[in-house]
This record gives structure tokens, sequence and C-alpha cells, in this order.
């Protein structure tokens, strides 16, 4: 990424002044405002500065840890007395391929912990994750397996997901191969169902040299429970169904608190996100251009949180651009 001698001077100032208005920053350059905005149009697209604020991209590392391959989605339509007519789409998809895709895109230097066959899909698979500048480099690949398939029917109201894809043994193994990796990275953003395995690989190591463990949980209409693991993790998203869920499912989470975890966000997607840390908590309405979904939606406000969180920002700001990620990545796979 180049930046222009004007650009690099922009930045300078406001690596000393980040409050400083723009009319000032314009005098003091020796420039109209208007040509100002479009330097700073442009560092923004050059991912050097984000939003409003002059808050700089600093990149830092991070790893996602589960599972990636192909989706196949089938939309199930009316019987025309041949079968039944489908709309029938194709793409890559699995927790870490979206977050560690949605992470890169921020700018992040991302290292992606999956497992896939050496076959054609897996060869594209990898094609595309370096496309998205995410380091394939720990990618664990069986010369006798197959990439990881995801079918989802849908129709008729109702939903069916089949998988085709490697067991939690082979996560165990990839963990245990490449956890100098994991544990070296300064951010690590688990798939919930890899949670308990590595928080058992970190017990022994001491709790300020851990790297800050992320995931996710989708609640259920039970009472079940938050998982005991979930303690010592740095961030947990809870996703719920309905805003009365949100009170409920923030109470559970409490006692995490109380037992390690270090910040809880709680949301339906829609109305609002309950946050809480050890020291306080905090609701945050979200803006009606910002609801999303709690299904894939939820991994892509994690990796916009975790971005935020990554970059100093505060919790309001991290929810901001989490609730921004997950809107707009639902807008373009619609």
């Amino acid at each position: 990424m180049r930046l222009t001698l004007r650009e690099k001077e922009i930045v300078e100032i406001l690596k000393k002044e980040p409050l400083i208005a723009q009319e000032e920053l314009a005098q003091r350059l020796g420039i109209a405002r208007s040509s100002l905005a479009v330097h700073i149009s442009n560092l923004m697209k050059k991912g050097v500065i984000l939003g409003r604020g002059y808050v700089f991209n600093e990149r830092v590392s991070g790893v996602v840890f589960g599972r990636s391959g192909t989706e196949v989605n089938v939309k199930i339509g009316n019987e025309d007395g041949d079968g039944y007519q489908a709309r029938i789409e194709t793409r890559f998809s699995g927790f870490a391929y979206r977050v560690s895709s949605c992470l890169a895109r921020f700018g992040m230097d991302v290292k992606v912990l999956t497992i896939m066959g050496v076959d054609e899909e897996g060869d594209r698979l990898m094609q595309t994750y370096k496309n998205q500048n995410v380091d394939t480099a720990h990618v664990y690949r069986l010369a006798k397996g197959r990439t990881g398939k995801m079918v989802r029917l849908s129709g008729g109201g109702s939903e069916t997901w089949y998988r085709d894809d490697y067991d939690l043994q082979a996560f165990q193994s990839l963990l245990e191969a490449r956890d100098w990796l994991a544990l070296n990275c300064e951010w690590l953003v688990v798939e919930p169902v890899f949670g308990e395995m590595v928080v058992r690989r970190m017990a022994h190591r001491e709790e300020e040299k851990r790297p800050a463990l992320c995931t996710l949980h989708r609640a259920g209409e039970g009472t079940e429970p938050l998982p005991g693991h979930l303690a010592d993790f740095f961030l947990l998203v809870i996703g719920v169904d309905r805003e009365s869920d949100i009170e409920v499912w923030s109470k559970r989470s409490m006692d995490l608190l109380k037992k390690g975890l270090e910040n809880v966000a709680v949301t339906d997607g829609n109305s609002r996100v309950w946050v809480g840390t050890r020291q306080a908590t905090v609701e945050i309405t979200l803006p009606p251009n910002q609801v999303f979904g709690t299904g894939e939606g939820l991994e892509y406000f994690l990796a916009g949180m975790v971005y935020g969180l990554s970059q100093g920002y505060q919790f309001r700001q991290a929810v901001r651009i989490g609730s921004g990620t997950a809107s707009l990545a639902e807008v373009s796979s619609a």
C-alpha cells in the first residue's frame, strides 16, 4: 500500500492530533477543505484510517480455528409433475471461512486453522483464501480425505442440514500439531464446537500468556446452562431468537463473568445488544439499518467485534462495527 507525500503528511499530523478539526488541518496544510476531504476519503479506502475520529488501522495477529468447505443450498419450490422445482446455489462456507475472510477484509493479519482434502474443491477454496489475504500456511490437507460439504434444504417453512465433514478427533489432531500457532497469536477465534478442546489445550499455559479467546453461543429454547469452559474466554457473543430472551441470557452469563469470563455480548440481532464485563454492564440499541439474523449473521457480528476490540475501540464502537458488518454481509449474500 503506497501513500502519496500529502497522505503521509496528513497521517503524521493525525497520529499526533487525532481530534483536530478538518478546517484547522486544511489550514495547516495550506489546502482547501474539499481537497482535504478527498485525501481523507482515499486514506479510508486504503484502510489506513477507519471512519470518523481518525482511528488508525493497526495490524494485529489473529488465528481462526474451525471448519470450512462447500455449502450447497437447495430451496425447494412447487411440484410440477416431474419432480420439484428448486433453486440450487453453491458457495464456500463454514465458521472458519466466514470469520477469517471477514477479519482479513478489515486488514487483520489472520491465519486459518482448518482441514480440507487434496481435491479440486480444496484447491479452489485455498485459492479463494489466498485471494482474500488469509494466511493458509497452516491448513491441514488430507491426501485421502475430501473437503467438507454442507447441504441445506429449505422449503415449506422448514430447513434441514446435512454435513459431510471431519470429526472432532481430526480437529483435535490439528490443534495438537499446530498448538504453537494457536498459543502464540494475539487473538484466537474458535468455532463453538471446538471451544472445550482449545481450553483444555491451554490449561497448562499461564493466563497472561494466553491469546484472547473469542467464540459465540446460539441460545436454544431450553433452560440449559452455558458450558463451563466458556469462563476461560475473553469474549463470548450469545445470539437469541427474541428480544425477551436477552434478559434471560444476560442473567445466565453473569455467572460466567464471576467465574472468569471477561466480556459477553447478548443480542437478538434486531433490537439491542446487552454487553457485560467484570466491571459493568451496558445496553446498546441497534440502528434500523444494522439489524441481522443470529444464524450466520452472528459469526460476522463476532468477527466485527473482535476486530474492533483488537484495535482498541470501546465496546460501544466494537458493537457498531460488529452489527454493521453482520448487516452488510446478509445484504450481500441475499
